[in-house]
């Protein structure tokens, strides 16, 4: 048996970045609004530098709305109606 062939085959790795994208939408999605500090609390297992770097990421992608009231941010989906 060949174990070079083993080494040489690219394996996909899914980072956690996209986990934590992926449990962003999902949770946009349920709930069509939420705001930032509700979505630290849904997701404890991030924190807070974590879920707000994801956050910022899918607002540049144009995957979600994100917008700032005074002192609080308010996440929307793509698809809610305001």
């Amino acid at each position: 048996m060949r174990t070079d062939a083993l080494i040489d085959t690219p394996v996909p790795i899914r980072s956690s970045a996209d986990s934590l994208d992926d449990q962003i939408l999902g949770q946009i999605s349920e709930q069509d609004v939420v705001t930032l500090d509700a979505l630290i609390s849904l997701m404890p297992e991030y924190s807070w530098n974590q879920i707000f770097h994801a956050v910022d990421r899918l607002a540049r992608c144009g995957k979600i709305v994100l917008r700032r009231h005074r002192f609080e941010y308010t996440i929307f989906s793509n698809y809610y109606v305001a």
